[in-house]
């Protein structure tokens, strides 16, 4: 039955509607007797009260019951009123991921912040055999002190449940959708790794990897299609992370992160020294805003704050910039050629070249491999 501000049901009063989640309508909710503003969430109006929803939300009740982490919204309690289910949970006043990148100018590191929080959840919930399976920037809220909520469970799974292996069934944000989702195979918690990555490619270029034009397309492409690197649409980010979020993304779940924990270790290993300065902007017009998150950098800003060329400085020369790419490209693959013209910007000498290309090496003993190629050049370059 539908709720309407004013209700009662049992000690709470209806003061306002949040919203709806996956399967159940959210209400804003006050306690009579000890005031405090809680969430409730029952079954959506609307929608056949088979056994199979039914099961679900109970089963969503009981998951939200053993989880107890800072980045999880909170079960307080759950019971049955006039016949349904009933769950109260913590009410979070903030606003969800995809609307803070659309309408927020943040860092890049306070962006990369929120997805360390989110993995950070999510390992606790790997860590006891549960899988959300609905990863996307809608469930995830932003709260006070830029403190990360997930939301939504309605779709998640104890990993030995009795739907942990039954294939055929598709469910979830088709954007966002693991390979093995798409195909309707067994999952596991590097399906929500994969769900990450696609959050996070998302926010540093501002596009979904896979945005085909029917749901045909989209699938087809999350199973056949390589995603391009994201230092290929955005030249302004290191190219450790653009390799981590392309392994992130990988067809197969052997070669993905293995874990939440895994993904979250790797992107705690970034010197953050790379990442202070960026910022959210506004899309350029060539890419399209609706359903897109805005870039972790405002490309204007990250140009004026580069060292600009004085009138009689001398170009490095294009030969052996295509000759830098080709040692380079040794040691991190094809994308070389995006990071050498991004240095070649930047450096007044070979030397300043090369100090700043071997950052992007991501071992001691590759970069000083890298380095030595130095001594091919003149040492008047």
């Amino acid at each position: 039955m539908p709720f309407n501000v004013g209700d009662q049901i049992g000690d709470y009063e209806i003061t306002g509607t949040l919203g709806a989640g996956g399967m159940g309508q959210v209400y804003r909710v006050r306690h009579t007797i000890s005031h405090r503003i809680e969430a409730m969430k029952v079954l959506a109006t609307g929608r056949p009260m088979t056994d199979d929803a039914v099961g679900r939300f109970l089963r969503e009740i009981q998951l939200l019951a053993s989880l107890h982490h800072p980045n999880i919204t909170e079960l307080h309690t759950a019971f049955r009123h006039n016949g349904e289910l009933i769950m109260i949970m913590e009410f979070v006043e903030g606003v969800t991921l995809s609307l803070k990148t659309t309408n927020s100018q943040l860092t890049f590191a306070a962006g990369l912040n929120y997805i360390q929080q989110v993995l950070s959840g999510l390992a606790h919930a790997h860590e006891l055999g549960i899988i959300h399976r609905d990863i996307k920037p809608s469930n995830v809220m932003i709260g006070a002190n830029d403190q990360v909520k997930l939301l939504d469970f309605g779709l998640a799974l104890p990993k030995l449940g009795p739907e942990f292996t039954r294939t055929g069934i598709i469910l979830g944000s088709l954007h966002y959708m693991s390979p093995e989702q798409v195909s309707g195979k067994p999952i596991d918690a590097r399906t929500d790794v994969y769900s990450v990555g696609i959050t996070l490619y998302q926010m540093l270029t501002g596009k979904l990897p896979f945005n085909g034009g029917t749901d045909y397309d989209i699938a087809t492409d999350h199973l056949n299609s390589e995603p391009i690197a994201p230092i290929t649409i955005n030249p302004n980010i290191p190219v450790r992370l653009s390799q981590i979020v392309l392994k992130s993304l990988a067809k197969s779940p052997d070669s993905r992160f293995h874990s939440a924990r895994e993904f979250l270790d790797a992107l705690n290993s970034l010197p953050t020294g790379e990442t202070r300065t960026l910022t959210f902007s506004t899309l350029p017009p060539t890419l399209p805003l609706a359903g897109q998150a805005r870039y972790l950098y405002d490309p204007q800003q990250n140009e004026s704050a580069r060292p600009s060329s004085s009138p009689g400085k001398k170009e490095i020369d294009v030969s052996v910039l295509d000759s830098v790419i080709r040692d380079l490209a040794f040691h991190v693959g094809p994308i070389a050629k995006v990071i050498v013209n991004r240095a070649a910007k930047q450096a007044s000498t070979l030397d300043d070249l090369f100090a700043v290309l071997s950052t992007e090496i991501s071992t001691e003993k590759k970069r000083q491999d890298f380095l030595a190629t130095r001594t091919k050049y003149s040492v008047t370059r």
